[in-house]
């Protein structure tokens, strides 16, 4: 029963991050990723190579996802966002099954792995469960500092040296990956492993000097000096990052919590959990002091805004220190080991619906912007063509640069939004509401969108389909869902939300004909669709051109 309950959380993210996944590129991955393989591509040097790999960005030496987009590239020939982010995510599974692993008896890994599937499966993290510029790194810096303390606790000399490998990766992963080595430290000080302690000591600060040679801090962060103020703001945005997975990520009350994590924390400590469960309570001081560089390095440039990707590491403090307690609870009544757990399972349960509810419309907009932006890229062949003005990568012009020369060398390319479908039992509809309110076409593909719903019925994501009717043939093509707020603002009828729609088809699968423009929606097993008065002429000279000739009606 317990593992059912566990399950249920894992599955609902499993299936958001599903239909959420893209092999689309996006943002920071045109610089970590895109440009990487492209220097690669055009024959740099291993030394160039190695430069490119330990280059600073925002603070950041993030070596190994580098090495994992290279890696992609020298297996493939080119890379993949949809493999990018399944490993991304499976690094948070590897978190999770490390931390259970670490316990023993299956009693105690049962509440381990509760509190765990409800606190980190859930949708304030969706920024890194939904984009592999973010997980590939959020999520991984975490998997390696736990796979440090767990092997640093095993106590035998393979797995120290498996933990000096893993401090080494979490450094050159992300900056707070760093908090490794004083932590790594502190706790053979602990267990009193003086020699380990001098060895462990001698390889951070030969790795921490690594890092930071040649540190530079990116200009664009208002990097405060040191003051009164300063301290005060940091401070205060670290006590938020700590408390804001209580908070829904709302940062107006999350010191509070925040300040009550670090009691628990003391607490703990002095209960003897740095004795009973090491793993635990070092990976959870691991979350807070990382969040402390986090608060460091950013406190001044989000203003005060809590990010979802580092509600990721205040989300693992709290599952660690919640099982910590559990654990108290089971000490004084080890006779029923899952009391203390059942009565803590709906406040649980109630979280992890509530911050689904809370965050899924972020989750929907993140899509949805980058639905948008890669669709109005494949059209128009540019970015920031599209109506919102949103844009593939902030800075003009770089998407276009480096898309050119991945599209020129085949290491990259957007992946085809509309793909032939075949209805055959397709009827003509009577009651399905449809508006075409884009219609374009260029040498690359014709677009073709607006909204489309049937009376009385919920709009669904993947159900409208194109139809395109000529003299000689139909075919039929899927389209990318968009929302439609004014549309059903409009109506008064929120079930439409996603009733938007639009068809990128790629010129080369259509033929030099004139077609009739139809929209076709499939509900409950049933396809029906309707003609509208809109054309599009293909089969003229002028439609044959580079610019193809649309006769809207």
């Amino acid at each position: 029963m317990w593992l059912l309950i566990a399950a249920l959380p894992v599955a609902y993210i499993a299936v958001v991050v599903a239909r959420a996944s893209r092999n689309i590129i996006f943002w920071d991955e045109f610089d970590t990723a895109l440009a990487l393989i492209l220097r690669i591509d055009a024959g740099a040097g291993w030394r160039e190579v190695v430069k490119l790999f330990f280059a600073i960005d925002n603070e950041h030496r993030m070596v190994t996802s580098r090495l994992l987009y290279a890696t992609s590239y020298w297996l493939t020939g080119s890379i993949n966002f949809h493999v990018i982010g399944a490993i991304g995510n499976l690094f948070l599974v590897g978190t999770c099954a490390t931390l259970i692993l670490a316990v023993t008896g299956w009693e105690r890994r049962i509440r381990m792995g509760i509190v765990l599937a409800f606190l980190m499966f859930q949708l304030e993290h969706f920024e890194s469960f939904i984009w592999s510029g973010s997980s590939i790194d959020h999520f991984q810096v975490v998997m390696l500092a736990v796979l440090a303390m767990a092997a640093l606790v095993r106590g035998t000399k393979a797995t120290a040296g498996v933990a000096v490998g893993m401090g080494v990766l979490a450094t050159f992963t992300l900056a707070q990956g760093t908090v490794v080595w004083p932590l790594g430290a502190l706790l053979l000080a602990h267990r009193r492993r003086w020699r380990e302690l001098a060895a462990w000591s001698s390889c951070g600060v030969v790795t921490v000097a690594a890092f930071l040679y040649k540190f530079e801090f990116n200009p664009g962060d208002p990097i405060s000096e040191i003051s009164p103020h300063s301290i005060t703001q940091i401070t205060h945005y670290w006590l938020n990052l700590l408390g804001a997975p209580l908070t829904l990520g709302s940062s107006t009350l999350a010191a509070w919590p925040g300040l009550a994590l670090l009691a628990l924390l003391g607490f703990l400590g002095a209960r003897g959990m740095a004795t009973r469960q090491p793993v635990a309570l070092f990976s959870a001081v691991f979350a807070v002091g990382a969040l402390a560089l986090v608060a460091l390095g950013r406190a001044a440039l989000v203003g005060g805004m809590v990010n979802s990707r580092y509600l990721v590491l205040g989300a693992l403090a709290w599952a660690l220190v919640l099982f910590m307690l559990l654990e108290l609870a089971v000490e004084a009544n080890p006779a029923r080991p899952f009391r203390a757990l059942a009565w803590l399972l709906p406040v649980l349960a109630g979280f992890n619906v509530a911050a689904n509810l809370k965050f899924f419309p972020s989750a929907e907009s993140f899509n949805e912007v980058r639905d948008r932006v890669a669709t109005s890229f494949q059209q128009f062949g540019a970015d920031g063509k599209d109506v919102t003005r949103l844009r593939m990568h902030p800075v003009e012009k770089h998407a276009d640069v480096l898309m050119k020369k991945a599209e020129e060398r085949g290491v990259y390319h957007l992946p085809e939004f509309s793909l032939p479908a075949d209805f055959p039992d397709a009827t003509r509809s009577t009651h399905l509401i449809t508006y075409v309110d884009e219609l374009f076409a260029s040498a690359r593909a014709v677009t073709i969108g607006g909204w489309a719903m049937l009376p009385g019925r919920l709009s669904r994501r993947g159900q409208v389909y194109v139809v395109l009717q000529s003299e000689k043939s139909r075919l039929i093509f899927s389209s990318t869902t968009l929302q439609r707020t004014d549309v059903a603002a409009a109506y008064k009828e929120p079930r439409w939300r996603y009733s938007g729609f639009r068809a990128v088809i790629n010129r080369t699968r259509l033929p030099a004909e004139n077609f009739d423009v139809g929209v076709l929606i499939v509900d409950e097993g049933k396809a029906e669709f309707v003609m509208t008065a809109n054309r599009l002429e293909l089969g003229t000279p002028e439609g044959r051109a580079e610019h193809a000739v649309l006769a809207a009606q």
